[in-house]
């Protein structure tokens, strides 16, 4: 009789061991309702601390081009070797972006190994920084 109850009351135990740690992974696996929505600004390039760069949004694998393909010529060349009219080129690319867009562009050309000039990346985060 107490082989009985001793089987019924451990079935029981390992019944709701079962139950709670299947419960207990379903909330791991669901995403907390309360966790802090963070908005990250369109005009984040992700390249400093203080901001934050969604990168679900561009996948640098999948290069995205903004109307520049003409500066693939320039990939692999240091900027110690970038011409004047090189350079010009980029700017003239860099002030043609939108203002959300600048950020996407300079990924873009780091994924595709374009190096873009000091000068220019001053000229972009002063574009940046302005609404």
């Amino acid at each position: 009789m107490y082989y009985l109850i001793g089987i019924i009351v451990l079935t029981v135990i390992v019944y709701a061991v079962i139950r709670f740690s299947k419960k207990k992974q379903e909330t791991l696996a669901e995403p907390d309702s309360q966790a802090e929505v963070r908005n990250v600004a369109s005009d984040c390039c992700g390249a400093h601390e203080i901001c934050e760069f969604d990168t679900s949004v561009f996948d640098q694998d999948q290069i995205i081009y903004f109307d520049d393909e003409e500066l693939d010529e320039l990939r692999n060349v240091r900027e110690e070797q970038l011409t004047e009219k090189q350079i010009e080129d980029l700017r003239d690319v860099l002030y043609t972006l939108q203002t959300n867009e600048i950020g996407k562009w300079i990924t873009s050309l780091a994924s595709r190994h374009i190096h873009l000039p000091a000068i220019l990346q001053q000229e972009a985060r002063q574009l940046m920084t302005e609404k």
